[in-house]
């Protein structure tokens, strides 16, 4: 079993036909498969084999693509590193990984040189165009010139294709280490009976399992799309009108931004059918009022990266339930037990699991946070809700501390760090606060130490310091002491609620 399958598979069910626009140029499937097969030449001639790491850093683009055929061609494993961190912490990424090479692009690729100190496995920088930094390698013309590779290199189903790294509230990210058979098992012709070339448009990050998951499922549906590099409100109007999208991904923010949208009424729209939505709640009012004003059907779902973006959707043909991401895929399980890990009956809340060929074989060298995740093939996802008597899932609380802003899942923990490197910092706490635009915003508590003065901007300046702008808090509380519980643990919740307490204040 093959990965790559998936993209040759779509050329002997679909024929040639144009599967993606990019910037103004249209690309056939043939060409795309061609272009992966030579830079699968290149990348073999690099040194790559099966089983070796391969980092691509860049925004979407059919080179990255690309890159996911090419790696998987010739046995490699994908690790997607988003755009936005920072040399630091694609640093961690590479050393953590041993990552043996890195594919990127001209802007990004000092970034990459500085991320490489880091992680010394790296052997090459590979950029797609021409770059100043000393040992990068430009590899257009090589790839232009090299003959593709056609034959797939053999693997097992529970061999390594892809390793999704995921923030936790433990701190460090853990690489998800999803296998052939993880990438390949995607949604059933029940859950999704479209018909072949249906315009899409692509907006969601190829960093990410729902983009992944996206990608993959174009090309078993034999979808058109037009990619874009990232999320901009305006040129999605444009691709709808344009392209007559019929359907495409988002996370509910996204929807947000569109009906707010102050020039949407002058776009055409009509084309567009429907929209999948995942990677965050999924808000009733806000899915009723996208439906309404769109004329579209809004299906939503649940899943983790750590079960390859998928768990459950809405089949074909279900009437929507106010609360419900729909019910398990039907290679897929749900079940809900309690803290001693019964099962339980309908309407009892406990935590969700998830089991299924989708489920991931672990966290990448870290046996400790797999044991503790996957027990007898179930993924405890740390999410808590509850099935109806037909099967529907309703999440209703999050046993983790995770925060996910605009769809993207941030670690406290991190945060958290940042402030306590700052010298004034006795106590910290990071928080989600709801947010009608990103689902949830980040929220500081802090105590200062004795006699120490600080100032809001000035801590938020320091934490942006460490961590990208996206998780730098929008709001820093100070308080003369934090709330703990009898074991002196500090209490996230109190905190958050004394948080929005104060919001109107």
């Amino acid at each position: 079993m093959n990965s790559a399958t998936l993209a040759l598979d779509n050329l002997e069910r679909f024929g040639e036909y144009p599967a993606l626009q990019f910037a103004g140029s249209a690309y056939t499937n043939v060409e795309l498969d061609d272009y992966a097969g030579r830079l699968a030449t290149v990348l073999q001639a690099r040194g790559v084999e099966a089983g070796d790491r391969v980092l691509v850093q860049m925004a979407n683009c059919p080179e990255v693509m690309a890159s996911f055929q090419a790696v998987w061609k010739i046995g490699g494993v994908l690790l997607p590193a988003p755009p936005q961190l920072g040399a630091a912490e694609v640093g961690y990424l590479l050393e953590n990984s041993e990552t043996k090479v890195a594919l990127t692009s001209a802007d990004l690729a000092p970034r990459l040189e500085q991320a490489a100190a880091a992680g010394p496995s790296c052997e090459q920088i590979l950029v797609f165009g021409e770059s100043e930094v000393a040992g990068a390698l430009d590899i257009t013309e090589a790839v232009a010139s090299a003959p593709p590779i056609r034959a797939l290199t053999a693997r097992a189903s529970d061999d390594l294709a892809l390793l999704l790294y995921t923030s936790g509230t433990t701190g460090k990210p853990k690489g998800v280490m999803l296998s052939h058979e993880n990438v390949v098992s995607l949604p059933h012709p029940a859950v999704a009976d479209l018909p072949p070339l249906m315009p899409t448009l692509h907006v969601l990050p190829l960093s990410h399992s729902f983009g992944v998951l996206m990608m993959n499922l174009g090309l078993v549906k034999g979808m058109r799309a037009l990619l874009h590099t990232h999320w901009r409100v305006e040129s999605v109007f444009e691709a709808i009108r344009d392209f007559e999208v019929q359907r495409f991904a988002v996370v509910p923010t996204m929807m947000t931004y569109m009906l707010d949208f102050p020039e949407r009424e002058s776009y055409d729209t009509s084309s567009l059918e429907g929209v999948w939505s995942g990677g965050a709640p999924l808000p009733d009012e806000l899915r009723r009022e996208f439906e309404r004003v769109f004329a579209c059907e809004v299906r939503d779902g649940y899943g983790m990266t750590e079960s390859m973006g998928a768990a459950t959707t809405y089949w074909q043909g279900d009437a929507f339930r106010p609360g419900s991401v729909g019910r398990a895929m039907p290679t897929m399980s749900i079940d809900i037990v309690d803290e001693q890990g019964r099962r339980l009956e309908a309407g009892a809340h406990g935590e969700v699991l998830i089991a299924g060929p989708t489920v991931m074989s672990g966290y990448w060298r870290n046996e400790e946070a797999t044991a503790a995740t996957v027990k007898d093939g179930w993924l405890h996802s740390g999410d808590v809700g509850y099935l109806d008597e037909d099967g529907f899932l309703y999440i209703t609380d999050r046993k983790k501390d995770l925060i996910i802003k605009g769809g993207e899942n941030i670690s406290p923990r991190e945060i958290e760090e940042a402030l306590y490197s700052h010298h004034c910092v006795s106590e910290a706490v990071v928080v989600g606060i709801p947010h009608p635009r990103y689902g949830e915003d980040i929220w500081a508590a802090v105590a200062l130490r004795p006699g120490a003065e600080a100032s809001e901007e000035e801590l938020r300046a320091h934490v942006a310091a460490h961590v990208i702008k996206f998780k730098v808090p929008t709001r820093v509380a100070f308080f003369d002491e934090l709330p703990k519980n009898n074991t002196g643990k500090l209490q996230k919740r109190e905190v958050r609620e004394r948080l929005l307490a104060s919001e109107g204040e």
